[in-house]
């Protein structure tokens, strides 16, 4: 215990941390001021901005609330009509508040898809005719009208978190091996009557503590904003009716996540963030054990969290072709590279070569025989902090036949994360 507490004294007392996580927060905070400035409202000619348009909004929809039917559809559009208007440097009907910009999504001939495409509302469609009365019919779910607009945000908000988190988490855990490298001061702290597992297990639990801390901070923070500005109302609706670019899907008879309550859905996606923010902290710690100075560990670090994407950006018009497989394998490189540590010293000097060799060779096989039958893309952490990544899953999922899908990223980061934290212990302990 009296390591550990050293060990998160060192990491939480730098001045890189003290001012990295002033700056996360002071972004953080500054994306909610501008999600609420941002936020506008028309109701009855009367225009609204910020938080007084956020309480109109939340205001219309209180006298609306509960099971959606189709009398209080027509008594929407016959008190606040449809939204008209449109200007060109704006992506959206100037006109509209949160009450008529719903129906018309969602049960009118209306929409918007951008300046030169979109149709003014003239009806409404019967519920039973649309896909959210589809849905609601195909779950035996009600159909309910709430206002959901904070839980969108909570998802925005969620993501920028996450990855201010996990710049945190590079530039407060790099240090935690690399630095005892650093000013070789290793030998001195192996010196200690607790021993080198202790030293090491001291360094990791910290670390770790020090990365879960912040993810939970962040989901409170979250859900504070939330709470104090939009309310946490709409919590039974459908996730679909929730989130701008997911909207309720068809396929599987309408059993997807776009019928998850959003409850769920959120659940889900702090979930997933939270496997995404311990293989970032597990990768920091490795390559913190693996590199000479904390500066190497970072660009070692990045490289592990960004190739695979930056790859799979570049490759992704021809899923053939070279570049595509490769940010596909590299996705088993970095933990067959870790993989290399465990092969002991004592071995004879080629037979530890190959033993090396297949550690790295071994995985991409693995991965090139599996990369039609498993989503690895799905397990890299900057996937996880998106949430439109389930959309695709259920996709796997319900059309592929892969019911494990879900289980099986989390099992897979799970795993993987493991097996970063057990080979810094290794690297570290032995160089």
């Amino acid at each position: 215990m009296r390591l550990y507490k050293l060990e998160l004294y060192k990491i939480c007392s730098k001045k890189l941390f003290l001012f990295s996580a002033a700056a996360a927060l002071a972004i953080l905070l500054f994306y909610m001021y501008t999600c609420v400035m941002d936020s506008d409202a028309t109701i009855n000619g009367v225009k609204y901005t910020g938080f007084r348009a956020i309480k109109m909004n939340r205001q219309i929809t209180a006298e609306f609330s509960g099971d959606l039917t189709d009398e209080k559809i027509t008594r929407i559009v016959e008190k606040y009509g449809f939204p008209n208007r449109v200007e060109e440097p704006y992506n959206r009907f100037l006109d509209s508040n949160y009450l008529n910009d719903f129906i018309m999504e969602h049960f009118s001939d209306g929409y918007f898809r951008g300046h030169s495409d979109y149709h003014v509302a003239t009806h409404t469609y019967p519920i039973a005719e649309t896909d959210l009365g589809r849905a609601s019919a195909a779950t035996g779910k009600p159909l309910k009208l709430e206002y959901t607009y904070g839980w969108q945000i909570f998802y925005d908000v969620m993501g920028i978190g996450c990855i201010l988190g996990m710049i945190l988490i590079l530039l407060s855990l790099s240090p935690v091996y690399a630095e005892e490298n650093y000013f070789n001061t290793k030998q001195l702290l192996f010196t200690t009557k607790e021993g080198k597992n202790e030293d090491i297990a001291a360094k990791i639990a910290a670390g770790m503590t020090v990365a879960g801390t912040i993810f939970v901070l962040i989901t409170l923070l979250d859900f504070l904003f939330v709470k104090s500005v939009y309310g946490w109302g709409g919590q039974d609706c459908f996730s679909g009716q929730v989130l701008d670019e997911v909207f309720v899907r068809e396929f599987n008879n309408y059993h997807n996540s776009s019928t998850w309550t959003s409850m769920n859905y959120i659940w889900y996606y702090i979930v997933e963030s939270f496997f995404g923010i311990v293989e970032v902290a597990a990768i920091s710690l490795y390559f913190s054990s693996h590199c000479k100075s904390p500066f190497h560990a970072i660009i070692a670090s990045v490289m592990c969290l960004f190739v695979p994407v930056f790859l799979d950006l570049l490759g992704r018009n021809n899923v053939r072709g070279i570049v595509f497989q490769l940010s596909q394998l590299s996705i088993l490189l970095f933990p067959g590279i870790a993989l290399m540590s465990l092969v002991p010293n004592t071995l004879n000097q080629n037979v530890s070569r190959i033993g090396k060799i297949l550690c790295c060779v071994l995985p991409m096989l693995i991965g090139q025989y599996f990369r039609h039958r498993f989503p690895f893309y799905y397990s890299v952490p900057v996937m996880l902090f998106v949430d439109g990544v389930l959309k695709d899953l259920d996709f796997l999922q319900c059309q592929e036949g892969f019911s494990w899908v879900r289980q099986g990223v989390f099992g897979f980061v799970a795993a993987v994360s493991v097996v970063y934290l057990v080979c810094s212990w290794r690297k570290y302990k032995i160089s």
